[in-house]
């Protein structure tokens, strides 16, 4: 690892400028942005799984019914644990966190659970111990992890095992269960160990359910291989386009109908279960979330705070005159040159394997997302048509790159 320290202070084209518009946006921050000030995103883990935002049960339910203690993993619940808040550099939410649980079997320190370990670990576990939820938080900081595959990945095998596909005698005598908090704490360090059972579980889902064999491809959900963030396409819909096409498969933070701006930007959609006509904000949604990270900024505080401090804040520190058109078509432009990077080796999104539970096929029997299957096809064909990419080869089209000015990777695609 390489390491630099110094001591330059950080040019800005207009300071003065920059100065100003903090102040005003620090003073305009609201919404989400006061939730994320007092619990993280630990303050949405019961709105989420009550409304079917949150995925239940490795993906095969929903709602409070199946999981009635989610209060027991979520806000007042996480920062009974809090030592101290932390924030990134100069961040006016700071939504961080010094938790620890001082004795017992999950003793441990480290920093407050995100809302997606909450949910992989927690809702998708059916697991209500916080103090075992933080104790594996700190298990996948230490060893390198990420909490969403690794919670997902344990709760694949927790119904493998429900299901008599595996046993004990796999386990390495764990007994894993619904809610059963040692077993998963125990086998995510075998998991991050490479040991026993846990060596089969330590490439995700997939390639487990690979291993494993006897039918256990139908408890893994995935989209490429990829676990699936704690937001549900069936709560909102356009995640079915973002976790399918976006360069980097499953991804909640490349942006789409779940990341907008606080206010200033026009978020009207189509009524939920209705299916066409969305096209038009996913694309401008997936285009500011490009921007959003190619430029370093976090996504909790552009959800916090009106639109225009894209291109403001741009336009002070660089001296550009940047408008948000502007940012409309160069986030176009950064997610079409990662997905044309994706075509050039050989990948197609639209051959990627889509777990059907994802979308409701089968849908639901009870809770808030009851007969919800959501019409991907439809979806799918429609933003395919607003970006002028190919139905079957997802190829753009000349006059595509074109306008994006990307015409020096035509010859990668058209030979």
């Amino acid at each position: 690892a390489l390491a630099v320290l110094g001591d330059m202070k950080v040019p800005l084209d207009d300071e003065q400028r920059t100065m100003a518009l903090r102040r005003a946006y620090v003073n305009a921050i609201s919404g989400f942005g006061d939730v994320l000030k007092k619990y993280g995103t630990s303050g949405i883990t019961a709105g989420a799984s009550e409304s079917g935002d949150a995925p239940v049960k490795n993906w095969s339910d929903a709602g409070s019914e199946i999981f009635p203690t989610v209060t027991k993993i979520s806000d007042d619940a996480v920062i009974a644990y809090q030592e101290k808040r932390y924030a990134c550099w100069r961040c006016p939410i700071g939504c961080g966190g010094h938790v620890k649980v001082v004795s017992g079997p999950f003793a441990s320190t480290t920093h407050k659970p995100e809302y997606e370990t909450l949910g992989s670990y927690g809702t998708m576990c059916l697991n209500d111990n916080i103090e075992s939820i933080i104790k594996l938080n700190e298990i996948c900081n230490k060893m390198g992890l990420d909490t969403i595959s690794a919670g997902c990945t344990v709760a694949f095998a927790i119904e493998c095992y429900e299901n008599g596909i595996i046993t004990k005698e796999d386990t390495d005598g764990i007994e894993l269960k619904w809610g059963n908090a040692e077993a998963i704490v125990a086998m995510t360090e075998k998991l991050a160990k490479r040991e026993g059972f846990g060596d089969v579980l330590a490439d995700g889902a997939k390639i487990a359910a690979d291993k494993i064999g006897k039918g256990a491809g139908q408890y893994a959900v995935h989209v490429a291989g990829q676990e699936v963030p704690m937001h549900d396409p069936k709560f909102t819909h356009g995640l079915t386009v973002t976790y399918l096409i976006d360069a980097t498969p499953a991804r909640h933070t490349q942006g789409g109908e779940l990341i907008a701006p606080g206010s200033g930007m026009d978020l009207t959609k189509p009524e939920p279960r209705i299916y066409t006509g969305r096209a038009k904000l996913q694309r401008e949604l997936m285009n500011l979330m490009h921007i959003v990270n190619v430029a370093g900024l976090c996504m909790f505080g552009y959800s916090s705070i009106p639109v225009d401090s894209l291109p403001e804040f741009i336009s002070s520190v660089t001296g550009w005159d940047y408008s948000l058109d502007e940012c409309q078509i160069t986030g176009e432009r950064i997610g079409t040159l990662r997905h044309v990077f994706n075509l050039r080796e050989g990948h197609n999104p639209l051959e990627r394997e889509f777990s059907g539970r994802i979308i409701g096929r089968p849908p639901l029997t009870r809770g808030p997302l009851k007969d919800v299957s959501i019409d991907k096809e439809t979806m799918i064909k429609e933003y395919l048509e607003l970006v002028d990419w190919d139905q079957k080869t997802a190829v753009p089209s000349k006059s595509a790159l074109s306008r994006l000015e990307l015409d020096f990777v035509i010859g990668d695609l058209y030979k």
